[in-house]
């Protein structure tokens, strides 16, 4: 089911490419300010941790447990970051959007926001995905908004869910869009695109 969906995804600004190794050779330069892994579960910021975390992405994708992107600037056609879906669930029509990281240059610059209006829309009106997941660290604020200003409901949180950096076990919030919602926010939250 993966193959039939996963393909570019082309935008004014970014095209979300299927992810190679060539790619993850080119994020390696992305990886040095440790500002932007922060909130990730592991400590991303030397560029053999990237490249190893994005290996793995690559692997699950390959198996068909993820449909990882590398993020293109259009203009430059350079590498600027990542992102997945996740937690596939075809019977249920169920998939987390997730895994996502822009180099610091790109964080604020409206590159996510454009990142995110592509993939619900092909997850919506090409997948024909009922429900789809945002998940983040509880403490993250910053994701939490973002979250919020595409439109996700917050479901709850995942008390003492997983292992993060400095050894603590961080909860995790849990949003959602469901398909119903889908036409509202696209008219409304992304009626620029």
């Amino acid at each position: 089911m993966k193959d039939k969906f996963y393909r570019p995804l082309k935008g004014e600004k970014i095209t979300l490419i299927p992810i190679t190794k060539e790619h993850i050779l080119q994020m390696r330069m992305l990886s040095s300010d440790s500002d932007i892994w922060t909130w990730y579960t592991e400590d991303l910021s030397n560029p053999d941790a990237l490249e190893g975390w994005m290996t793995k992405r690559l692997e699950e994708t390959e198996r068909g447990d993820k449909m990882t992107y590398s993020v293109l600037l259009n203009e430059t056609g350079q590498v600027i970051g990542a992102t997945s879906y996740g937690h596939l669930d075809w019977v249920e029509q169920g998939i987390e959007i997730g895994w996502t990281w822009l180099g610091k240059k790109y964080i604020g610059s409206g590159i996510n926001r454009h990142m995110k209006y592509l993939m619900l829309h092909h997850a919506f009106e090409i997948m024909d995905i009922e429900r789809l997941e945002l998940r983040t660290d509880e403490q993250n604020i910053r994701s939490r908004k973002a979250m919020e200003k595409i439109g996700a409901k917050y479901d709850g949180t995942l008390r003492n869910h997983r292992s993060t950096q400095g050894n603590r076990r961080r909860d995790t919030v849990v949003y959602s869009i469901i398909k119903s919602e889908w036409s509202q926010i696209k008219s409304t939250i992304f009626k620029e695109f």
